[in-house]
């Protein structure tokens, strides 16, 4: 079998959960031979990566969920940096060269909020429908590992 970090399925969330709860129990093993991953280890570490990423927007709502609150949030966020610019304009008492600086604060956050929600939404969109399905689909055998993981 096959793992890649996308997309998740059926098959490898339960291998996924296995292999963690074997490295796990490795890794607070009194004797430790390497701090390195063993071989072969690093496609499981990515899989489980990609696991996760899948699962917290799952238990978050999942990905239409997400992406509405995403747009919400930058779109409040936008309209209070933008109502901002226009309170800087406005002001007779604030000299043009501290208003070139005021302006420039908040178009970098602008820029930086544009950046931020694109990466989220890229991120968002890269999740399919069945690798959503399928990881609802284990949340309860995900959540399980996790918590005994945490509690040994």
């Amino acid at each position: 079998m096959s793992l890649n970090s996308s997309p998740i399925s059926q098959v490898s969330i339960p291998v996924l959960l296995d292999w963690w709860q074997q490295r796990k129990r490795l890794v607070r093993s009194p004797i430790k031979l390497s701090t390195t991953l063993p071989k072969g280890d690093d496609t499981y570490l990515q899989a489980y990566y990609r696991l996760m990423e899948v699962y917290s927007v799952v238990k978050s709502g999942g990905v239409q969920a997400q992406t509405e609150a995403v747009k919400a949030f930058a779109e409040r966020e936008a309209t209070l940096l933008n109502q901002r610019l226009s309170e800087i304009e406005a002001a007779a008492e604030i000299a043009e060269e501290e208003k070139r600086q005021e302006r420039a604060k908040v178009e970098q956050e602008l820029s930086e909020l544009h950046c931020a929600n694109a990466w989220r939404l890229q991120t968002l969109t890269a999740i399919e429908p069945a690798e959503e399905a399928v990881v609802a689909q284990h949340l309860r055998d995900i959540e399980r590992t996790l918590m005994e993981v945490q509690c040994v």
